[in-house]
């Protein structure tokens, strides 16, 4: 892990505390940047390797510590790619051999006693697959040592391990947990959180093995609430994104799904109404859970998004009617979608006819860009949207099925930061119902995907909630 200390009377912070292999090499020494916000460390002798069972040659690099990164051995490099970050971020480098066709490894973090497991997605390839690079968000800072293993693309933990050395810790704030339940509100709606459990079995698909139970990488974090708004109960609010923080600086994110009372998943991946919640009737709810956590033993903030999916007031629902839908490929899908950057810049202020529309009234417009597109728009919580026609394609599993494929945007100065697109309604031309299996996620634009449509399909009736989350933090030690 990493430890600092002071250069002389510069504005540097040099790293000092490194990396340990397991067969207690000692540090090598490091290499400052000329920016002096960052060092990079090697290993003496022989570097940590562990292999994984298809043969993979995984070696620790080192750490890098400061606000922009490169794997060390590669500082110099002429088209090196570096990484800029907020001061005091720790990444890991490792080196993958031979070079990742597909999907890169994570890596799982965890301490000596295997009370708790973060994974982490890699951040960077700086050398074209071989060196990955993790951003370290959580590591066991109270103990000697952090424990990593790698997790292939669907495969089982590596059964080797790098170890690296923690500094010294600091002094933490001391957090006070509350009592369970407790209760939160934001705006009108109420949320009462009344289980927070670290360290609970993982869900597990039906039909698949069930993962060892004693592995923290197969556990999660099993809690349950219950909403109101206005003082009744209410079933239109879901949970979906939630952050865990803890005192010492450790923080994770995660995805909330339903807890099967059984432990078993019948179905895996979001519901028709937009959420990862299924209807209470489809199977038994024992509360909810996500992954990953932080180490149990110490005080979370756990800060949950709530998200409406029915119930919208008027103002924040806006109606296309006999949208045009046109035959295209995928190849015509994925240009939409990147080609919007080049839309968007082109598009002129929305100024609609006062003699016959309200500006809540979509209008279509023909723009000059690299495609024949057709802007159509609407206005919406103040947002003003475009879309693009409506393709219908092949769907690219099942060449039997034929999909919708819709881009949307807004305004250039929209922050959709903690807003949510979600469809209320959507029928073609003969008034049949055009089913979506998820709600869309803001990437500068929007992409709304119809599955399983009839080909007779002339056009599309579509209405919109643009809608703002509502979010709670609780401040709970958890249970174990």
């Amino acid at each position: 892990m990493v430890a600092r200390q002071g250069g002389e009377k510069m504005k540097t912070n040099i790293l000092l505390g490194g990396l340990l292999s397991i067969l207690n090499f000692a540090l090598a020494s490091a290499v400052a940047q000329s920016t002096g916000d960052i060092v990079a460390f090697h290993t003496v002798g022989e570097p940590q390797v562990i292999h994984l069972d298809d043969h993979t040659k995984l070696t620790l690099l080192g750490t890098t510590f400061g606000s922009h990164h490169m794997a060390p051995g590669y500082e110099n490099l002429r088209m090196a790619n570096w990484i800029y970050t907020a001061p005091n971020t720790t990444f890991v480098w490792i080196e993958e051999e031979p070079k990742p066709s597909k999907q890169p490894v994570e890596l799982l973090v965890s301490d000596r006693a295997s009370t708790g497991c973060v994974s982490m997605e890699t951040s960077s390839w700086p050398n074209g697959g071989e060196i990955q690079g993790f951003k370290l968000l959580a590591f066991p800072r109270w103990d000697k040592e952090t424990i990593l293993r790698v997790e292939p693309f669907r495969g089982a933990p590596s059964k080797e391990q790098f170890v690296l050395t923690n500094p010294v810790p600091g002094t933490f704030a001391h957090w006070t947990p509350e009592p369970l339940p407790a209760t939160k509100s934001a705006g009108d709606l109420e949320v009462t959180l009344t289980k927070l459990v670290a360290g609970a079995p993982m869900p597990y698909r039906e039909g698949s093995t069930r993962a060892p139970t004693n592995d923290p990488a197969n556990q999660c974090v099993h809690l349950d609430f219950s909403f109101r708004v206005n003082g009744q109960s209410t079933t239109n609010w879901v949970p979906w994104p939630v952050q865990t923080t803890d005192a010492s600086g450790n923080w994770s994110r995660g995805l909330i799904y339903a807890y099967p009372t059984n432990g078993v998943y019948r179905i895996w991946g979001r519901m028709q109404n937009g959420s990862n919640i299924p209807p209470p009737e489809h199977y038994g709810m024992d509360g909810y859970f996500y992954q990953p956590g932080l180490w149990p033993g110490r005080p979370w903030k756990v800060r949950l998004e709530f998200i409406q999916k029915s119930g919208f007031r008027d103002d924040e629902m806006v109606t296309f009617t006999s949208i045009p839908v046109k035959m295209g490929s995928q190849q015509d899908a994925d240009d939409e979608w990147t080609a919007w950057d080049v839309v968007k810049p082109k598009l002129p202020p929305m100024i609609p006819d006062s003699t016959d529309l309200t500006p809540d009234t979509p209008q279509r417009d023909d723009e000059e860009t690299n495609f024949p597109f057709t802007i159509i728009r609407g206005t919406v919580s103040g947002v003003h949207l475009k879309l693009l026609p409506p393709l219908l394609v092949v769907n690219r599993w099942q060449s039997s099925q034929k999909d919708i494929s819709v881009i949307i945007g807004a305004d250039a100065n929209f922050n959709p930061k903690g807003m949510n697109l979600t469809v209320v309604s959507a029928t073609d031309d003969q008034g049949r119902d055009v089913w979506t299996p998820e709600t869309p996620a803001w990437a500068g634009h929007y992409s709304i995907e119809f599955g399983n449509v009839r080909d007779d399909i002339k056009s599309l009736n579509l209405t919109l909630a643009l809608h703002k989350s509502r979010f709670v933090e609780f401040t709970v030690k958890p249970t174990k």
